[in-house]
């Protein structure tokens, strides 16, 4: 039986036209099963800050991320030539690195995880960050610039207490984390020593390492609701209150010169030794005119010459405070 030659054209059309879209169609579904990412509108700003006992200014101020999506977390590297940070597509979080000099932005991880919180060693080797991986139940992971392959920081320790902000010294191994569900402060360490309850009434915010010291700071809800910044000394355990928060805004960061600026709307506010001798906030810049709507984190740069920013531009939507 001879075969009609159109027949055999059209079944030819056809199935190159089903070896050539079945694979897109393979890829929609497996985007379709996954569950999207429910991540605030953000993005990172950057400027130039210069800090002086009787004074501070930040100029140049520009949005260098200015992308649809979630931006979060910067934190500069030790030569402060550049930061990481955590950013977003519709489905997860990877770390990414932002060049100051070159305005390059450069892919870190590319898992099939969420990362958050990358914070570099004070080498630049070792990149840590909180991670959503399998078998950690949310935990702080870390990887090397040479081996990309990730490390479970707290794999020695015999509870899985879900983490979701860090501060890391990597000098001493301390490491203080504030537990997602249980809003409570815990010291830890990286390899031995289990982990020490600090404190209760956490508010959801980073640790931070005060400059020039081995010691952290944290906030902490008082019984009357105030929110304080409070020191920890990790050898002894002690706690002393530093200052009460300015506004609502639950994100600080340190100044190396041992200063903490904080956003409240638009605003930058830095505590500092008044004339008096004594610490107090002042209110330092207005940063509506430089292109800032609102704002929560912010970070100083080893050297003092950088502040970043996350926040958002007139156009854009409330960022929730994450």
């Amino acid at each position: 039986m001879k075969t009609n030659p159109a027949y055999s054209l059209v079944s030819f059309v056809l199935l190159l036209t089903t070896l050539l879209v079945t694979p897109n169609f393979a890829q929609d579904n497996a985007n379709n099963e996954r569950e999207k990412a429910d991540l605030p509108e953000c993005d990172i700003f950057l400027f130039e800050i210069k800090l002086a006992p009787n004074g501070t200014s930040v100029t140049d101020g520009q949005n260098i991320t200015a992308r649809k999506g979630y931006e979060n977390q910067p934190y500069f590297t030790p030569d402060s030539k550049s930061f990481l940070f955590s950013q977003s597509d519709d489905y997860q979080t990877d770390v990414f690195e932002y060049f100051l000099e070159s305005g390059e932005t450069k892919r870190i991880t590319n898992s099939a995880n969420m990362e958050f919180s990358p914070q570099p060693s004070p080498d630049n080797q070792t990149i840590s960050f909180v991670t959503d991986g399998e078998g950690a139940n949310q935990s702080i992971w870390h990887i090397k610039r040479d081996n990309l392959t990730p490390q479970w920081t707290l794999e020695h320790l015999a509870e899985r207490e879900p983490v979701g902000y860090y501060s890391w010294n990597h000098g001493t191994g301390d490491i203080l984390f504030w537990s997602r569900y249980g809003f409570n402060v815990r010291l830890s360490h990286a390899t031995d020593k289990p982990t020490h309850y600090v404190s209760g009434n956490a508010v959801p915010s980073s640790p931070q390492m005060i400059p020039n010291t081995n010691h952290f700071s944290f906030l902490h809800r008082q019984g009357n609701g105030q929110v304080w910044i409070k020191e920890l000394n990790p050898e002894n355990k002690s706690i002393r209150p530093l200052t009460p928060v300015v506004g609502n805004n639950t994100h600080y960061g340190w100044a190396p010169d041992g200063t903490i600026i904080m956003m409240e709307g638009t605003v930058l506010h830095r505590w500092q030794k008044n004339e008096s001798g004594t610490r107090a906030w002042n209110r330092v810049a207005d940063l509506k005119s430089q292109g800032i709507k609102s704002a929560t984190r912010v970070n100083v740069s080893p050297d003092g010459n950088w502040l970043a920013i996350v926040g958002i531009g007139h156009q854009e939507s409330e960022p929730k405070n994450e």
